[in-house]
């Protein structure tokens, strides 16, 4: 397993396993990316270098995609889907 940053919530083999069969995105990816790591919208806006609206934008549209009200459901949907595809294919992290 390679070995990720503090800040780093999954390394990057695991967000591609995570998000390959999600219909989002890459600046989507980046926002929640950020969102993992607990910035806020300004932060999250600065990093990548977009509007405070253009963050909220693009949490609006996965709010939208996956049926969600709010980040902290984004946050919990995300883990929740990693967990699932991690516990299917074996992955020795959940165990």
């Amino acid at each position: 397993m390679a070995i990720t940053s503090c800040t780093e919530i999954f390394s990057e083999s695991e967000w591609a396993e995570l998000i390959s069969d999600m219909p989002i995105t890459t600046r989507q990816v980046e926002v929640i990316k950020h969102l993992l790591s607990g910035k806020s919208d300004k932060q999250i806006a600065l990093a990548m270098d977009i509007s405070i609206d253009g963050v909220r934008k693009h949490l609006t549209r996965l709010f939208l995609k996956f049926d969600l009200h709010d980040r902290h459901e984004l946050v919990l949907y995300m883990f929740n889907h990693f967990r699932q595809g991690c516990l299917a294919t074996g992955c020795s992290r959940w165990q």
